[in-house]
This record gives structure tokens, sequence and C-alpha cells, in this order.
């Protein structure tokens, strides 16, 4: 008898599995899936500040962002990384995989030079592209499937020179320095020629060969021109300048804890930050509330790429059900070009028309933050709107 019951508590627990498996399987096929190509720098210092933490930000997004429905049909995010090394070799090798292995109709590559290799092989195959850290060059009306959704260097570098002019009348020269490479050029030419067109003296610029691990060379020679504002990363050789007696202030696109920490708090008193980074008390209780939950899942502050990241995949999910559509990519681009998008940060939209011919780049808030008392600090907020119209006064023809 006992050994009859136990045939059937067997039987009764296959069943069960059995079933169990079906229902899943049933769910599983009524959610379709949309790929995404996500190509980053994977390893070393770039993969350890950008790419790492920009992967888990994309994760954390697509498991917030869960199902989602588009024309009647459930779907959800399949996110197919690739390590493109911040390389042009990088970029056409991840490019090529994710279009031609995976069949992707939607691409994300980061850093410009990846992005711009990568760049033909979309617009050829009719694959959406985000490229962040893009030129200006590298989009408008005949790259229609080429989009820049983080903030932009030539959106937000005109009002901040217009802000610290005002803010801060006693700068009167400035420097700048980045790494030699596509998006330093393109960081260090908008802070430039925003400096010049609301008079301010631009001393020299340097440009550092990437991976260069010695910075007292360029410390030592940026100290000595003495401009009042140094246009560079916090961390690296701003915090030697100021062993070297350096007074002026310092500024840059981005900020984490890290860059304190790493130049010495006392050394990055003063110091300006000017695109959107996800701190300060004015920052939306919605990201806020992601930056608890990044930093509670991976033990890491949420820092500015996973913030672009989580912004990215919300756009373009927004973007399909408001197109009704996941597959017909030249309606979810006329979609993009023309409606706004909820996100963490707010409603956004894109503009660029005026400056590239064609709505391509998401138009983000504006803060301007100074670092005091070991913190972040909103000293001024500017709104989308008027920051783009500062840029085409600035950069338009």
């Amino acid at each position: 008898m006992k050994r009859w019951l136990s045939v059937v508590a067997i039987v009764i627990l296959c069943l069960a599995l059995v079933i169990g498996a079906a229902c899943k399987g049933e769910k599983e096929e009524g959610v379709k899936e949309v790929k995404i190509g996500i190509a980053l720098p994977l390893g070393g210092i770039l993969g350890a500040t950008v790419g790492v933490p920009g992967k888990q930000g994309f994760e954390l997004a697509a498991e917030k962002i869960g199902e989602f429905t588009v024309a009647g049909k459930s779907y959800h995010w399949n996110l197919i990384f690739e390590d493109n090394q911040g390389t042009s070799a990088g970029g056409v090798a991840s490019a090529t995989k994710f279009i031609h292995e995976y069949g992707v109709k939607f691409m994300h590559q980061y850093g410009s030079d990846a992005g711009m290799a990568a760049q033909r092989l979309c617009e050829e195959s009719g694959v959406l592209l985000d490229m962040s850290a893009g030129l200006m060059e590298a989009f408008g009306p005949d790259k229609p499937h080429t989009f820049q959704m983080c903030p932009t260097y030539r959106v937000h570098s005109p009002i901040f020179f217009q802000w610290l002019t005002t803010a801060h009348p006693e700068v009167k020269t400035v420097v700048g320095a980045m790494n030699d490479d596509a998006v330093g050029h393109e960081i260090i030419d908008a802070a430039v020629s925003s400096a010049r067109y609301f008079g301010l003296e631009v001393l020299g610029t340097e440009f550092i060969p990437v991976g260069t691990m010695e910075m007292y060379p360029t410390a030592t020679k940026l100290a000595h021109m003495n401009a009042d504002l140094t246009v560079m990363m916090p961390g690296g050789c701003f915090g030697s300048m100021r062993e070297m007696d350096y007074e002026g202030r310092g500024a840059f696109i981005m900020w984490m804890t890290a860059s304190g920490e790493q130049a010495g708090w006392n050394k990055v008193q003063g110091y300006l930050v000017y695109q959107p980074n996800p701190y300060g008390e004015e920052l939306p209780q919605a990201a806020k509330d992601f930056a608890a939950e990044y930093e509670q899942r991976y033990h890491a502050e949420l820092t500015q790429g996973p913030y672009y990241a989580v912004t990215i995949l919300y756009v373009l999910t927004d973007a399909l059900k408001k197109a009704g559509t996941v597959d017909d990519v030249d309606k979810i681009i006329q979609v993009l070009e023309t409606e706004s998008f909820d996100t963490l940060v707010g409603p956004l939209r894109f503009g660029g028309e005026e400056l590239i011919g064609i709505n391509h780049w998401l138009l983000w808030p504006a803060p301007i933050a100074e670092i005091s008392d070991h913190d972040y600090h909103v000293v001024a907020q500017f709104t989308p709107e008027e920051a783009y119209e500062l840029a085409v006064e600035v950069f338009g023809k």
C-alpha cells in the first residue's frame, strides 16, 4: 500500500511539473521579445567607470519596464550586449554581429569612435542607431536612422558659459584638457566655442593620449597657464594642479562621488558640473527611486552612464507604444521626431533641426551644479528649450 501511494505521489509530482512547465511555456509564448543590441566598453578603466555601470542600468531598466503592450500584443526587451572597447574596430565588429547574427532593429553604441564606425552598417540595414557622444557631423537628414538620446555637449555648453559670465564675472580666461579622441575633442570644441562666444579668452587646449597614466606633465602645463577656469575631468590631474597652487575653478560635464575621493574633496570645492547627473535634491522622485534601487542591487551609486541608459530604454519603449509597431522602423522614427516621451527625468522630446537638419537629439533639462561640503548642489536649472535655443544662437549657421 505504501509503495502504491509512493507511485501515485511521484505521478502527481510529475504531472504538476509538466503542467507547470506547460503553463510557463504558454506565458512565454504569449509575450514576444524586442531585441536591442547594446555595445559598450566592458573592460579596463572605461569599462569599470562607464561600460559595466551602463550595462547594469539597461538591465535594471528592462526589469522595471517588464512587459509592455504595443498594438494589443505583449512584449519585453531582449538586451544583447557586446564589448565595443570604445573603438572604431569594436563598433564595426559589434554592429556586424548585432545585425547579421541577431537581426536587431535597434542598437546603442557608446562612444563617438564606435558609433560612427557602426553608423554605415546601421543606415544601410535600416537599423535605428542611438549613438552616445556623437559629433555634429554624425547627424543629418542623410543619416535618418541615427539618434543621440544622451545629452549633447553642443546644447549644454552654451547655457553653462552664459550662466558663468553672470554668476562668476571674475572668470575671464579658460583652458581645456581632455583625452585625445573624438569625444575629447568634441567636449573641448563645444566648450571653447561657447567660451569665446561669451567673451572669455581661451589660453590654450591640451589633448592627452588615451591610456596615459602619468598626469603630472599635463597638470604642470595647465597650472602654468593659470586660467580662471579649466574644463577637464575632476579626477586625474586637477588634484595635481591644486598641489601646484592652482587657484582657478574646474568644470566638466560629469560627476561621481569617486571623483571627489580621487582628487581630494578639499581640492574640488567650487568645482562646476554642467550636464545632467543623477544627484541633488532637485532630481525627480522617480529618478531618486531608481537610484536607490540601483544602489541596493549593485552596491554602487547610480552614475551618469546608467542614468542615461535607463532614459534611453524608457524613450524607446514609449516610442514603440505610440508608433503601434516594433517592426516598422520608419514609423518609429517618425514618432521619435514628433512626440514627447515619458522618462524618469520627466517628459522629453527631440530637437536639433536648426543645428543638424533633423530632430534627432534628445533635449534634456540643463542643471548646473557646484561641489561643496562633500556634495553636489544644483545652483541653476534651465529648461531643455532654454538650453537648445541658446545653442542654436551660438552654433546655428
